[in-house]
């Protein structure tokens, strides 16, 4: 049995507008191994800010390793805590999230999301 490890990446500059959380569980015959969970809160929902809060590092990566196991449920947050700066459509095009996940050596799942500037998304991946 191998490990899961999940790496995403993303290079959109106005990053700052959304908070990520991370939930999931990697599991063995049907027995959870262990509880995977990340949280990076740039600021909290509703903020309207108009730019990045004061110390704001970014972080376009984000790696998370588990136990060994046979199957992995994760989802993943993107949530905004501010709305675009543009309120016309056309200039607020969806940015993209890559989501990297590889089970020991092998690559299990390598998919870039789209991602909406109003809504945000819940992206939910089942591996078993």
């Amino acid at each position: 049995m191998a490990p899961y490890n999940i790496f995403i990446e993303c290079d959109f500059a106005e990053l700052w507008r959304y908070n990520i959380a991370i939930q999931g569980e990697i599991t063995l015959r049907g027995e959870r191994r262990s509880y995977l969970q990340h949280y990076n809160e740039v600021a909290p929902v509703g903020s309207n800010l108009t730019a990045p809060p004061e110390g704001y590092v970014p972080q376009r990566y984000i790696e998370l390793g588990g136990e060994e196991g046979d199957a992995l449920h994760l989802i993943i947050y993107v949530l905004p805590n501010t709305l675009p700066q543009s309120r016309i459509m056309s200039e607020t095009p969806d940015f993209e999230l890559h989501v990297t996940i590889s089970h020991g050596d092998e690559v299990v799942y390598n998919r870039r999301h789209m991602i909406s500037q109003w809504s945000g998304e819940n992206i939910v991946i089942e591996l078993a």
